[in-house]
């Protein structure tokens, strides 16, 4: 699939739209290949339901996105999308830039006396 157009073109914001963005691609890549999902999820040897939650949201382990990929030989054609799409996402480069959009709930602890009570 060497020099694919990337199929998806979306504006990334959130890391749920990296995620949802992945799904979508591997959803075009397989219909490309004309494989139906139970086709596709034998050939990359990870469970149906897998490839279907996938699709459907972007979310699986790091192993079985690269099984999938790799059967759809796909793995240049990720790479492309990823570099494509880098420069729309406004995301950190460095850790230390991460600012989340809410901020997180303070945690409250409540020390215990001798007694094992509050």
């Amino acid at each position: 699939m060497e020099g694919m157009n990337s199929p998806l073109s979306i504006t990334l914001v959130e890391p749920r739209d990296v995620t949802a963005a992945l799904g979508g691609l591997v959803r075009s890549l397989r219909q490309r290949a004309r494989l139906t999902q139970p086709e596709l999820a034998v050939r990359a040897g990870v469970p149906a339901t897998t490839l279907s939650r996938l699709e459907r949201t972007g979310l699986a382990s790091t192993d079985r996105v690269a099984r999938v990929l790799f059967s759809l030989d796909a793995l240049d054609a990720f790479k492309e999308f990823l570099d494509g799409q880098r420069h729309l996402a406004d995301l950190p480069t460095d850790l230390k830039e991460f600012r989340p959009n809410s901020p997180r709930p303070r945690r409250i602890r409540h020390h215990r006396g001798k007694d094992g009570g509050q």
